[in-house]
This record gives structure tokens, sequence and C-alpha cells, in this order.
């Protein structure tokens, strides 16, 4: 018996799930952005027995639209504005759908020559993308930023040559939580992996990173590796990776750059800074499910070093005999064996769009980035925080933590926007960040009154 229905039925079942999929994007507007989640309405809502028999596709297209995603937090509407957005795009949408139809196994290449080969385009072509020399030419496409960095540091271990417990990872008090996360995974100990002090513009300081290695280095500890990041997720702010490639070299560390949100900046030409100091790095991670405007789950980790992602990754299988050992096999590329056509959604969004058309779109949400502040700071009760970098600014309202709590309580109540906070230097901070190539001024000037709005029904003694 076949689990699947007849042709014409598929076709009946792939235009409902298409148009309702369509009716809910081109309608998004009129969506809430977050609805705060009530787990005893959800389980009421959605739990129910193991089916027996099955209720049919139609019905599951059905309840999905019409109970599941009204009920959903969408980091793809263009009024969603907290942590780094994930705005999704058609052309992306259309990769992801053919890549779900074709089921496609791309771990090895006698298993899926022609995925991988895909694969390996796309990553030529978001190296070329981002300025990168032609001598970053491994790399391997990822489900996001947090297992980039785990290869990343997986590489960076193996290419130390001191043992394990020698080995030390720093990065900045900023830097994403899955760098400390990653290098727990590979077997660091806590006081291993330092986390140093930023200065006040949150940038890495690279004086204490001096300091603290060669006092580790008196110790008998041996630098494995030193990650800065391009675009911190609270303020934007862009560590000075040249400095680091510099304070690392003398001493052999590898110099990660998690560019997962700010790496896509190096999309415009005339960002060379940016470029140039990309290119000073041993390896960068890119979440083209951030700003390049691909559909989750779209990680990316590009390396200069050829044959170190297979020095860490490659294992022994007795099953895997046959392989070629004249061509890519990504799965010694990372920790995955099964992986899936990860690089269409990338190949039809590029191919498709241009990678110019991207450049613009992160162009544009810069400018709308710098519209919202301007527009909150026209208001004396606004103190910025900090500017906007990338496409991300903070600001502080009256009562500082307590009145900023209440106003992120009330704005996701509200559900017409989604903002999020974080804490700068000290203090509580709500951060605006647009990545989202829906986003128009009118959806950020409309955020910005509503913002505005709650703020004035905050109870009395609250400035």
């Amino acid at each position: 018996m076949s689990l699947d229905p007849d042709p014409e039925e598929m076709r009946r079942l792939a235009r409902l799930a298409l148009d309702r999929s369509l009716d809910a994007r081109t309608r998004i507007r009129e969506a809430r952005v977050h609805t705060p989640p009530d787990p005893t309405e959800l389980q009421a809502l959605l739990d129910e027995p193991l089916p027996r028999q099955g209720l049919g596709l139609a019905d599951c297209i059905e309840r999905f639209h019409d109970r599941v995603l009204p009920r959903a937090t969408r980091v793809d509407h263009p009024r969603f504005f907290g942590y780094v957005p994930a705005p999704g795009s058609f052309a992306s949408a259309v990769g992801d759908l053919m890549a779900a139809f074709a089921n496609p196994f791309v771990g090895t290449w006698l298993g899926g020559a022609s995925m991988a080969q895909l694969e390996l385009v796309v990553l030529g072509w978001l190296r070329e993308a981002l300025g990168l020399p032609e001598a970053w030419s491994s790399g391997i496409l990822t489900s996001g930023g947090s297992l980039a960095n785990l290869s990343a540091l997986a590489a960076a271990r193996e290419a130390c040559p001191a043992p394990l417990a020698r080995q030390t990872i720093y990065t900045s008090s900023e830097a994403h939580y899955s760098v400390r996360k990653a290098a727990r995974i590979l077997g660091y100990a806590d006081e291993r992996i330092v986390a140093l002090p930023v200065d006040f513009e949150q940038r890495l300081a690279t004086d204490g990173l001096a300091s603290r290695l060669e006092s580790d280095l008196a110790d008998g500890l041996v630098p494995a590796a030193i990650v800065p990041t391009v675009g911190t997720t609270s303020t934007g702010a862009v560590d000075d990776v040249t400095a680091c490639a510099e304070i690392g070299r003398r001493h052999g560390a590898w110099i990660h750059v998690d560019g997962a949100y700010g790496a896509a900046m190096a999309l415009c030409p005339e960002e060379t800074a940016i470029r140039e100091a990309l290119a000073g790095a041993d390896s960068l991670t890119l979440d083209p499910h951030k700003w390049l405007y691909a559909g989750i789950e779209s990680g990316c980790l590009l390396t200069r070093r050829d044959g170190s992602l297979e020095q860490a990754f490659t294992g022994d299988g007795a099953y895997l005999q046959d392989l070629p050992r004249d061509a890519v096999n990504l799965f010694e590329r990372g920790p995955e064996l099964t992986r899936g056509g990860r690089a269409l959604k990338l190949w039809t969004l590029l191919r498709g769009l241009g990678v110019d058309a991207l450049a613009d779109a992160v162009r544009h949400d810069q400018a709308l980035a710098r519209r919202a502040a301007d527009r909150l700071l026209a208001d004396p009760r606004i103190r910025l925080v900090t500017p906007p970098r990338m496409s991300v600014f903070s600001f502080a309202v009256p009562g500082e933590e307590e009145g900023g709590r209440r106003l992120v309580d009330a704005l996701h109540r509200d559900g017409f926007c989604f903002l999020s906070s974080s804490r700068v230097a000290g203090s509580f901070v709500l951060r605006f960040c647009v990545v989202n190539h829906r986003t128009t001024e009118q959806d950020v000037d409309e955020t910005v009154d509503r913002v505005l709005a709650l703020l004035d029904e905050q109870p009395p003694g609250a400035d």
C-alpha cells in the first residue's frame, strides 16, 4: 500500500496547502505579530489522541492555518523588531518546497553528488558576495549559527597542538551564548572559556585581550581560538577583528568571526572595512536566514583553512568504504551525516534574485532603523543607549528597568508589533532591530506610534 495519494489528489492537496500559505503571507500585516503563549490554552487547542486512523491531509492543512499559525510568533512579520528577525522570502521558500519534495541526501558525494555540488556552488557564491579571497574555498551549510560556531571551534581545537586541558578560547562578554555552549560541548572547562570585558561601544576590548592572553601564556596555557563578533545581538557592535587577528597570530590562535547577523553587511561593496576585516580571519559564521532573507534553517560556515574541517570531523565507518576519496563528502566537514538539501533555498534566492537585490534590502533595513531611532528620539522621554549599528539600536524609557519591563510586557500583550529587551552597560533597554525586506516606512512609523501610545499609558509615577 502506498502512503501517497494518487497524482490528482496530490495536486489538489498541494494547491490547498499553497493557497492557504500564500493567503497567510499576503495578508500577514493583518495578523498579530505575537500572542503571549498560554500553555493551558495551547494544550487544550492542539492536543489530540494519537491518530490510529488518519484524519486526512486536507484537515491537517486547515487545522494548521486555523489553529497553529494564528498563535505563532511571526518572526517574518514586517513589524517584528525583536531579537534578530528571520524574515524568509518567497524565493527561498520555493527552494525549500523543491527540496522537501525531492528529499535529497547530501551527506556523501556517492549518495547525493548533484546536490552536494550545488552546495559547493552556493558556498562559492557566498564567499564571492562577501568579498572574501579565493583562498576561502572550504565551508559547509548548517542549520544555523550555533552549529557553525561549534564546527569552527572543533576545527580550531584540532588545529591547536596543545592538549585540550591547556587550550583556551577568548571572546567578549557580548558574544552570542552559542560560543560558550559550543566550547562546553567540545570539552572545554568553563575556566578555559574567557569572556573578556567590552569597551564603551560594547566591543571586545583588545587591550584586555592582549594582557589576558599574555598572562595565560605565562601560566602555561595556549590560545586555541579568539572569537570576535561582527554584529552583536544586543547592540550590533563590531569587534576589531583585525586587532584580534594581529594579537592571536603571534601565538598561533585560530581567529573565528561570529558574523551570524552582521557579516551580511559585506554584501554591500562599499563596506570595505568589514570586508577587509573578515578576510583577515580564519573562519566565519554567517546566518543566511537572518540578513540574507533565506528561510530557517540556513546557517553557513566558511574557512580559508582548507582541510581543517575534514581534520576535525572525518571518522571511521565500516559501511562507508566505497566513498570516492577524490570528491567532497560534506559529512566530513561537520557533525551531521544525514543532511538535506539546504543549498536549494539559497540557490533559488541568489540565482533567482541576484546578490545586488539582497544588498539593496540590507541598505533599506539600515535606513529604516535610523528612521525609527530618529522618530523615537523626538520624544523627550526616550533615551538612546546605543545608536543604530547595522540595523539595530537600543533605548531606555522613564522608570528605567521597571518602566522598560512594563512597556515590553504591554507591547507583547498588544500584539501589533514586537520589540525585545536586553541589558547594556547595566541598563535595561528595549531593542529595535530591522531585518525584513517587507518592512516599510509605514510599518516603522506605526510601530513607533504604538510604542509611544503605550508609554503614555504607563501608570503615574513611572517617570
